[in-house]
């Protein structure tokens, strides 16, 4: 009985055990995960407000937008609407936009020590500089306008202390910001509206991947929380700052105009002006032509580059008007150059040094294939190596050669984390020459803009002057006129606003012509279309350059540009500093917040004010924008190919490399 008693017993204490056991496991189960679920929520939190990548030993910390993950086209037209991604996503911290942190990137500096005397973004092989750039002390709003340039020093002239500007190491996001984006404003407006837009201004002016914020003289960078507290009132700085980076590509361009030769000279004299032409291999200009038939896969871009790249005629137009693409400059220029009066075959008779490689078509038959980045780059490698064993490029480092790239700069200046484009204007051999693009780079001293090529390509001064008396007197039946397709993939486009404004009115107050029809691709309908417009629209596309600017001006039509890099960042040779004289100028940042009717503004314009537009453009400004064909001779007259050869030689006269 006893042995019976103490059995109970002791199976009373294991059911209390047991019990309590589980009490400790569930209790157990729920508490001890509860600081690892802690850990996570903030570090779903920190990923929320900010976005990291890594590529090579880079990086990049970067406040999140929808933008970063929906670039549009990365090239001007080359595949209408595509999308490119970047390999990072997440959603955006509207908290971290309101509050306006600044995005930064911990970028390794290449040129320690690097120094910049005296006015300049320019760089040679030894590591010195010779131009002049300024300092920003806080750089995030100067990003927009410095992407794709890689580590440029600048110095400010109110402070003597030399700092560093890093740029984000991929320049296709500025191409997303520029489609639509407002832009710097040099005309109705000092700076970007911040104040009381600030969302705004950060999703667009610092939303992008990365840059080194400029802490102290010593160079070291800083911390997000860091450059927080010093700077309590970003916005304000960021005021100044976009002034600031205005004031350097203002007066880069200055640089640039100071290089224009004289009006008055015969540029037919030829003393110490000589020209050479290298005689490249084939495989860097003929082979890449023939290569035509399969180049774009939707078109067959032999029939544009048959007759020196002119493209088949247009008897509608005229006898002096062809089907030229917009990416014919560099056989256009190459057989322009060829006959130049000033070409001499002995090097050591030559001023200036062209390279008559067709980088643009060596990237456009690469565009819409699934090669590798080392076999887009391999026949610029090639022909820098080639290069290098020329005397003429060791004596000056290539300084006196000039390239005539037939694509955007954009294309020409891929990042590690793109796969798009080449590297070629990446290279360290490829700072010191210069570089005529259809679209420059506009922190990049070297490139210079030059006009897409339109279809009107005179033979000689009577071409033009018969044109001009055509379109001098063209019955301008419609007020405004747009010829273009929306972006609904880019938000901030302003494109459907400015078809929604065009459509609701009548076809003499606006006409619209829907790209998308393929009405745009017939250069008579397009053409027609201009010279019966007072103004024509041209809000930035898939880059904020359109060719459209330059046939618009060719029929006599005055343009109407809503973003300062579509025209007056670009052209310094070619478009004069005064743009009032040939343009209008609407705040694309108006239109997108929807306080201006385009339409009716201007209809605000006088009869007088539009006459005086008018007759500037087509007898002073339309000859200065057009190739005349290989064979032209021009005596009252300089075309843009004219003005662009004498020009460089200017410039490497300036050089004084003798």
């Amino acid at each position: 009985m006893a042995t019976m008693l103490s059995k109970r017993k002791s199976k009373i204490p294991k059911r209390v055990e047991s019990r309590r056991g589980c009490f400790r496991s569930c209790v157990a189960m729920f508490v001890y995960p509860l600081p690892a679920a802690l850990f996570f929520m903030i570090l779903m939190l920190v990923w929320s407000s900010s976005t990291t990548y890594i590529s090579g030993r880079i990086v990049h910390v970067c406040v999140s937008s929808r933008k970063l993950s929906n670039l549009y086209c990365l090239s001007a037209t080359t595949q209408p609407n595509a999308e490119f991604h970047l390999p990072f996503t997440n959603s955006s911290s509207q908290g971290f936009l309101e509050k306006g942190i600044p995005v930064l990137e911990e970028k390794l500096e290449k040129e320690e020590g690097f120094a910049i005397p005296d006015n300049s973004v320019n760089r040679n092989l030894k590591g010195d500089a010779q131009e002049v750039s300024y300092v920003l002390e806080d750089p995030t709003p100067f990003l927009e306008k410095r992407v794709g340039n890689d580590g440029v020093e600048a110095m400010d002239n109110l402070n003597p202390i030399t700092k560093k500007v890093y740029d984000i190491e991929n320049p296709t996001t500025f191409l997303e910001e520029r489609v639509g984006n407002d832009g710097a404003n040099p005309i109705s407006k000092e700076v970007y509206d911040v104040v009381k837009n600030p969302t705004t201004f950060l999703e667009k002016r610092v939303g992008i991947d990365g840059v080194e914020v400029v802490g102290d003289t010593n160079g070291d960078s800083k911390e997000v929380s860091d450059v927080v507290l010093e700077n309590p009132n970003p916005l304000n700085d960021g005021i100044e700052e976009v002034k600031k980076a205005k004031k350097v590509v203002e007066e880069q361009l200055q640089v640039h105009r100071s290089w224009t030769a004289n009006r008055n000279q015969n540029p037919n004299q030829c003393d110490g002006r000589g020209i050479y032409v290298y005689k490249l291999p084939p495989k860097f200009n003929k082979d890449l032509v023939a290569q035509c038939h399969d180049m774009v896969p939707w078109v067959d871009m032999c029939k544009y580059l048959s007759n020196n790249a002119l493209g088949e005629p247009i008897p509608e137009l005229g006898n002096r008007w062809f089907r030229t693409h917009q990416y014919s400059l560099e056989l256009i220029f190459h057989s322009r150059v060829l006959k130049h009066p000033c070409r001499v075959y002995d090097e050591s008779q030559a001023k200036l040094f062209y390279v008559p490689y067709y980088g643009g078509l060596d990237i456009l038959r690469w565009h819409f294939k699934n090669v590798s980045n080392e076999v887009k780059d391999s026949l610029a490698l090639e022909l820098v190596n080639w290069l290098e064993m020329q005397k003429p490029w060791d004596k000056n480092l290539g300084k006196d050669h000039v390239f005539v790239l037939g694509k955007i700069s954009w294309d020409f200046r891929r990042k590690n984390a793109s796969s798009w484009g080449t590297r070629f204007l990446e290279l360290d051999e490829m700072q010191n020459p210069i570089k005529l693009m259809i679209e420059r780079q506009p922190w990049e001293l070297n490139d210079i803009g030059i006009p897409h090529p339109t279809h009107f390509h005179p033979n000689s001064d009577d071409d033009i002057r018969s044109w001009q008396r055509k379109i001098i007197s063209s019955n301008r039946r419609s007020l405004v006129s747009f010829a273009g397709a929306a972006r609904p993939t880019a938000q901030d486009n302003i494109r459907s606003i400015l078809i929604d404004q065009c459509t609701s009115t009548t076809e003499e107050h606006c006409r619209f012509c829907d790209c998308k029809s393929g009405v745009c691709d017939e250069p008579q309908s397009l053409i027609g279309l201009f010279t019966e417009s007072e103004f024509c629209l041209q809000p930035p596309g898939d880059s904020p350059t359109r060719k459209s600017v330059f046939d618009s001006l060719v029929a006599g039509c005055i343009p109407v540009v809503f973003d300062p890099f579509t025209a007056y960042y670009q052209y310094p040779w070619h478009l004069p500093e005064e743009y009032g004289k040939y343009s209008m100028f609407v705040d694309q940042e108006e239109v997108r917040e929807k306080k201006v009717n385009v339409v009716e503004r201007l209809m605000k314009v006088g009869l007088k004010e539009r006459d005086d537009m008018r007759r500037y453009i087509v007898y002073e400004l339309m000859p200065r924008l057009v190739y005349g064909d290989p064979d032209a001779k021009f005596e009252m007259f300089q075309d843009a190919f004219s003005i662009t050869i004498n020009n460089l030689i200017e410039r490497v006269k300036n050089l004084n490399l003798d």
